[in-house]
């Protein structure tokens, strides 16, 4: 039952990053304007955006699957916030950290296996990587 309340509480998670998603796609949205919204979602997921960006590696993992193993809502969740960071940093030119958040985020991205069902009306963890490759390829060398 604990279960289903959360997958619920990053459902709605899910319903608010989609409106976020919308506002950075419009343009002339500063991440200021919708860091909170990003740390509303990952709460709502019991997780937290400023460790989102400074865990790396084996910290970053931990701090999404503390058990060892990854919970695919989870896990999503996490990538989603930090695409989403990404996204708005890279909108207001600070490219070093966009990377940074594109790189953790396409990390966690493919750690969500095909079968995993994403929330409705987002793309496949793959379709999502190749976003966040286009963005990083875009990034010029110097900036990252």
């Amino acid at each position: 039952m604990q279960r289903d309340f959360i997958l619920r509480l990053i459902e709605q998670a899910g319903t608010a990053l989609k409106l976020v998603l919308a506002r950075l796609r419009e343009g002339g949205v500063r991440h200021s304007d919708i860091a909170p919204n990003l740390q509303r979602a990952a709460q709502l997921g019991g997780l937290d955006l400023d460790l989102l960006r400074v865990c790396e590696g084996d910290g970053l993992l931990q701090l999404i699957a503390p058990t060892g193993e990854a919970e695919p809502a989870h896990t999503w969740l996490a990538a989603e916030v930090l695409f989403l960071d990404a996204l708005a940093r890279e909108g207001d030119g600070n490219v070093s950290l966009a990377h940074e958040s594109f790189y953790k985020a396409a990390s966690l991205y493919r750690m969500l296996e095909p079968t995993w069902a994403l929330p409705t009306g987002f793309p496949e963890a793959s379709d999502r990587i190749a976003e966040i490759e286009t963005h990083l390829a875009n990034i010029p060398p110097q900036a990252s």
